[in-house]
């Protein structure tokens, strides 16, 4: 039984930001390739928290997606210049124990981090608990 704790969203202040420098940019024919790849990345990358994993998902062709449990969720990092910081927007660095992920422009990442950590806390208290009845459970019989 899984719910869903968190859905990180995307910076829109970040995607005006880039479309601005795309629209710059097709003024020298490179914003035609930019400005698509940047609107398909803003509508297609997903990144969720649940109460058992983390799930994400970057890309309409070439995807690269993320399904890992909590448990085996290594380190979460985050990655914010200066208009991420006036913006409150980033990238979240997710490792886990065999690949790295990378997410950008995320809204509120800092918010994300914290709550994925409360979440990878809770996951293994709750793992230990069960655990605990299990034993308990063994032993009265």
């Amino acid at each position: 039984m899984e719910e869903t704790i968190k859905k990180a969203k995307l910076s829109v202040a970040a995607l005006f930001y880039k479309l601005f420098i795309d629209l710059f940019a097709c003024c020298i024919l490179i914003g035609f390739i930019w400005f698509p790849r940047d609107l398909i990345n803003y509508f297609t990358t997903k990144l969720e928290i649940t109460n058992r994993r983390i799930k994400g998902k970057i890309g309409l062709i070439n995807t690269n997606e993320l399904d890992s449990p909590l448990n085996k969720i290594n380190s979460v990092q985050i990655k914010q210049g200066l208009f991420g910081k006036l913006f409150n927007y980033g990238t979240i660095i997710i490792t886990t124990s065999s690949t790295t992920f990378e997410f950008s422009y995320i809204t509120k990442p800092n918010e994300f981090k914290s709550i994925l950590n409360n979440q990878i806390e809770a996951y293994e208290e709750n793992k230990m608990n069960m655990q605990a009845k299990k034993i308990a459970d063994a032993m009265n019989k």
